[in-house]
């Protein structure tokens, strides 16, 4: 009898205990449920905080400049994080081409910055919004240039430095793989130019991200977007770009097959140093030696935007023509993207003499 009590006795106990850990474990889910049922109580949607940033930098400048420092910490802006939140749950994400940093923090609600206030500097920083949704919150800073973005974190305390891609790199180029989104460019077979450009544009990345050479690579597009003109250039122009380099692939005028074919590069003719020519040149010459195409030679291009309107060398690379079905097939082959990608690769060292 005494056996069977002590036995129920422990079925208790360990009842108990499991239990106890089950409600340990869920604790925290419950408290990020309280928040969440807190959080959607209010009002939210975008909002622009720029003017919290503005009143925090008058202020700071009018209590002097040990308030500055120790609010600051020689740095340009300060985020407070909430309890439980740390500077693993933030994510910062640097969009060149629209001069735009996006930062996600998990475990921030609409409230955010009526609680944390944002402090700091607001030079070079155009608007500041922010949004938030299931606790994730989204801040974008808008800025008026082309900036590096730093974040350092101390305690709760996450700071953020605008930084000029000079004070970074050697040099700076600019790579434009050429349509994209609902514009496709040349389309032949149900092949989009789009998809080429981007191709070997890519193959250009992995070439410049395993590379050892102090240079900083913005590129319009990683992916199916759309950037406008004005930005592709803009990102060029802004970010005083050494090079900018736009990727295409030709076709007849009329857009049927033919047996036209051959690599092309356009570049800027108002250009009177002469060093848009320079490179349009250098690009060509290491197309040819790599593909083994047909040359139809550097061209004046001043009548296509982005090349009349860039400030740093330009060339308008033609890789091949898709209205050519030899090198239709061609282009649509990896390693033949990879080729292309090498010399534009080899033709920016060149040109940079590296």
């Amino acid at each position: 009898m005494e056996q069977k009590v002590m036995g129920a006795f422990t079925a208790i106990i360990l009842a108990v205990a499991i239990a106890m850990s089950c409600i340990l474990i869920y604790v925290p889910n419950m408290h990020m449920i309280a928040l969440r049922i807190e959080d959607n109580k209010l009002k939210g949607g975008r909002i622009s905080v720029m003017d919290m940033l503005k009143s925090s930098s008058e202020e700071l400048e009018t209590e002097g400049e040990a308030t500055r420092e120790s609010v600051l910490k020689g740095h340009q802006i300060r985020l407070l994080l909430p309890k439980n939140v740390t500077s693993a749950s933030v994510d910062i994400e640097n969009i060149y081409v629209n001069k735009t940093i996006v930062i996600t923090i998990n475990g921030i609600g609409k409230d955010y910055f009526s609680e944390y206030p944002m402090r700091g500097s607001s030079d070079n920083i155009v608007d500041v919004t922010y949004d938030s949704e299931d606790l994730v919150g989204v801040i974008e800073i808008t800025l008026d240039d082309i900036r590096e973005v730093k974040m350092t974190a101390e305690g709760e305390s996450v700071y953020l430095d605008f930084i000029d891609p000079h004070e970074i790199y050697d040099y700076v180029v600019v790579v434009d793989a050429g349509h994209g989104g609902n514009v496709p460019g040349a389309t032949k077979g149900g092949v989009y130019e789009k998809d080429l450009n981007l191709g070997i544009v890519l193959e250009l990345k992995k070439l410049f991200d395993r590379n050892d050479k102090n240079i900083g690579v913005y590129y319009t597009r990683t992916d199916d977007t759309n950037p406008t003109f004005a930005n592709r250039v803009g990102l060029a122009n802004d970010s005083e770009a050494d090079l900018f380099l736009s990727v295409h692939n030709n076709s007849t005028a009329s857009g049927r097959m033919s047996s036209i074919n051959g690599t092309e590069v356009m570049y800027e003719g108002g250009d009177s140093s002469g060093e848009s020519k320079k490179f349009a040149s250098i690009c060509l010459n290491h197309l040819l030696v790599e593909l083994d195409s047909k040359s139809k030679g550097t061209v004046v291009g001043d009548e296509v935007y982005i090349i009349r309107m860039s400030k740093p060398p330009v060339a308008l690379v033609e890789v091949g023509f898709m209205t050519n079905q030899r090198e239709l097939d061609l282009l649509q082959d990896s390693e033949y993207q990879r080729k292309a990608a090498q010399a534009l690769y080899d033709s920016v060292l060149e040109y940079l003499q590296l």
